[in-house]
């Protein structure tokens, strides 16, 4: 200190300064290695079974037929009524169309005759051809004779067309039933004038159902018409048949989500062989959503979201590994997995976007 008291002002003063610099900090060179990243890992956990949907359903026969007249005519004979139950091929009823009943009266004549005349004419074939081989007649007359008897087989073929015709029209007066059911309603008393299903403004007679089997029909919502299966049962109860469960099963999926409603159309088979149960009647279908394979659920945290689609990071062998997986149910901190995701998966929780495909992490 006493030589630097010899110094002068400003001389002494840049020596102090000199001994309190502190020593250059040493960075890391980029030959270093770089850290590997830790991360936090979970496992996927089963998902616990989807409660039952409850659908709004309303019966409705499995078969139903409006029947018309196919001929015009008079009601004449009409043999069923309301609620009737028939069976495949019995008579409802009965027209009374005359001028038909006369018309196959005239074909069968017609028939008749052109009958009479294809066997004149086959005969007169005969005795041409045999004068022909004797030279008594010449060739031409034997074509000629050859093609009356081809014009008389020509003309009985449309005589028996035409009584076939009639005949037809006369089988359309009797209305028959083309299956097992009941009569729900009727348009026509006996002697009503009926007109012909050609006719502009043809109605209907009979409304005939089959209701020994009914189908339940109910919209379901895309994530419950999703787990639906062909052949799966399902329930169906009425507010007016209190305390009872009727056994169904899911018989078609329309396999179309309604872009109005936002809904699929299912149909249900119900058995009713006593007919206890009406068609048209509301009611409520019980449905348990089934999945051809148990499902997983995990944590929210481990979703993240690659190029407009949910996928997942995984550890697969020490690397990264983004799948995508297709989200179902939310259960608030837990989402479940439908498809995508194997159960031993090791899952990264809160993967951030410095994560990288194929890096190595611990």
């Amino acid at each position: 200190m006493h030589r630097l008291a010899r110094l002068p002002l400003r001389l002494a003063f840049a020596a102090a300064c000199a001994f309190a610099v502190p020593p250059p900090p040493v960075f890391a060179t980029e030959s270093a290695p770089a850290a590997v990243p830790a991360l936090q890992l979970a496992k996927p956990e089963p998902a616990p079974p989807a409660d039952p949907a409850r659908l709004p359903a309303r019966t409705a026969p499995v078969e139903q037929a409006y029947l018309y007249s196919r001929a015009n005519g008079t009601l004449a004979e009409r043999r069923v009524d309301i609620g009737d139950r028939v069976k495949a091929g019995d008579v409802l009823a009965r027209l009374a169309a005359p001028e038909t009943d006369r018309a196959a009266d005239r074909a069968r004549a017609a028939v008749a005759q052109a009958s009479a005349r294809a066997e004149l004419a086959r005969a007169n074939l005969r005795r041409t051809r045999a004068l022909a081989e004797k030279n008594v007649l010449s060739g031409e007359e034997a074509d000629v004779g050859e093609a009356a008897a081809k014009t008389g087989d020509a003309d009985l073929l449309a005589a028996e067309a035409e009584l076939k015709r009639l005949e037809a029209l006369q089988a359309f007066q009797l209305i028959t039933a083309p299956f097992d059911g009941v009569v729900a309603a009727r348009q026509f008393d006996r002697g009503d004038l009926i007109p012909g299903d050609s006719v502009a403004n043809a109605r209907w007679l009979f409304q005939l159902v089959r209701i020994d089997e009914l189908r339940v029909l109910l919209d379901a919502a895309p994530a419950a018409a999703l787990g639906l299966r062909v052949g799966q049962p399902a329930t169906v109860e009425f507010t007016e048949l209190p305390g009872k469960k009727f056994a169904a099963t899911v018989a078609r999926l329309s396999g179309v989500i309604d872009p109005a409603a936002g809904t699929m159309r299912v149909e249900l088979t119900l058995p009713n062989p006593d007919l206890a149960i009406p068609a048209g009647l509301n009611g409520v279908a019980t449905l348990s959503p089934s999945s051809p394979a148990p499902l997983l659920r995990i944590p929210v945290n481990a979703l993240v979201v690659r190029d407009g689609r949910p996928h997942v990071a995984l550890v697969r062998e020490g690397r990264v590994a983004f799948v995508p997986v297709v989200p179902g149910r939310n259960f608030g901190a837990k989402v479940e997995i439908l498809s995508g995701l194997a159960p031993d998966a090791a899952l990264i929780l809160n993967p951030n976007a410095l994560l990288r495909e194929g890096e190595p992490v611990r």
